[in-house]
């Protein structure tokens, strides 16, 4: 994908579909994808011959399209796509760089002193956004603090779904700026920033957008999901853009990088009880961490690695090391020895299944008995 300066690839002939919202079973008798001739790519693989597909490109693009006709259905697609797929998927070569994460509001989740202050600021309690902290974070500042850690943690790729965003993080239109000046609104939306953030540091975006139509005129594509088929309306996007007056108003302004500075202090030691629930939970002594929102986490085993990992963190920090460096620390190990390095053996809770370090950057972060310090 990088050389061809690519986010992701969609195969023809997948099918994306699947049988139920419960099952990960591809849908019987469903559609099969097909790229749009003006984005399809053939990529030659060496066990497999050439494979042609739609190339998603490196910068903004947004897929766009009617209720139940496919959208979100591309979009988690994209999300697996950070993993490979077992043959009859339907997804075997839904292909995504491996460092994206799927961004949404949390309402309720810790936040351990992120600089949020990129999106979120002058806040009438003056409470500091530079390192934020909250036992039960909003819509807006959950997002603001899952994006800003995913970007800590190394993500190139953010996929965001409207659905599931918090919209005064997403959007603030002509008519309530009127009413609230942008002086008494404390929060900078996504879209005045997301050119800045993709000039800036190279991060793209793909987002899926039903309503916000003000994004069209940010994106660099524009996939319309037409009955579970894609069509290329980039050029009719840019059109009604200029036609309604509004492109060009997100200027791609370079912007100021926040500080990634968070240090975790040491714990008292002592065995600890560990254990995880599905993918929804992992539990350290008695408290529970929830990961149910973390949308890529696939399988339980990668619950039971993040329990165990979190576990071999608290027992290994050094005084007030960075956050990154520890985990990068872990994770090193890992490569060269093994997961019985830092996983034993005789493990409870089933088979572990090594997760990505976004996953066990966010599972830290939204560990509330952390002593994350700034």
């Amino acid at each position: 994908l990088a050389a061809r300066n690519l986010t992701a690839f969609v195969a023809n002939g997948a099918v994306l579909p699947r049988e139920s919202g419960v099952s990960p079973l591809p849908m019987k008798d469903g559609i099969s994808f097909v790229s749009p001739d003006s984005m399809a790519v053939t990529l030659h693989l060496p066990n497999h011959g050439p494979l042609t597909g739609m190339g998603i490109p490196c910068g903004i693009t947004l897929i766009v399209g009617g209720g139940y006709h496919g959208k979100s259905t591309l979009l988690e697609a994209l999300e697996l796509g950070v993993y490979n797929h077992i043959a009859g998927d339907g997804r075997e070569y839904v292909i995504t760089r491996d460092d994206a994460v799927k961004i949404r509001a949390e309402d309720g989740r810790s936040i351990k002193h992120t600089d949020i202050s990129f999106f979120i600021n002058d806040l009438p309690n003056h409470k500091d956004t530079h390192s934020f902290y909250s036992e039960d974070a909003s819509g807006s500042t959950s997002q603001a603090a899952n994006l800003i850690e995913a970007v800590e943690a190394g993500a190139g790729l953010l996929l965001l779904d409207e659905d599931t965003s918090a919209t005064n993080f997403m959007i603030r239109d002509k008519v309530m700026a009127r009413l609230v000046s942008d002086e008494k609104e404390p929060i900078t939306t996504l879209l005045r920033h997301i050119r800045g953030i993709y000039r800036t540091l190279g991060i793209s975006f793909v987002i899926v957008v039903g309503s916000s139509g003000d994004y069209l005129s940010v994106a660099d594509f524009v996939l319309q999901m037409d009955h579970y088929k894609v069509k290329d309306v980039t050029k009719e996007a840019k059109s009604i853009c200029e036609e309604c007056g509004i492109a060009g108003q997100y200027p791609e302004n370079e912007i100021t990088v926040p500080a990634f500075s968070r240090k975790l202090k040491p714990v008292k030691p002592g065995r600890r009880k560990i254990k995880s629930m599905g993918t929804d939970t992992v539990l350290i002594d008695r408290e529970a961490i929830d990961v149910r929102y973390l949308e890529q986490l696939s399988e339980n085993g990668q619950t039971t690695a993040l329990a165990h990992m979190m576990s071999w963190i608290l027992d290994n920090v050094k005084a007030e090391e960075d956050i990154q460096h520890i985990i990068e620390r872990m994770y090193t190990i890992i490569e060269k020895r093994g997961m019985e390095a830092i996983i034993p053996a005789s493990c409870s809770g089933g088979h572990p299944v090594l997760p990505r370090k976004q996953e066990l950057y966010a599972c830290l972060s939204r560990y509330r008995s952390a002593k994350i310090v700034r």
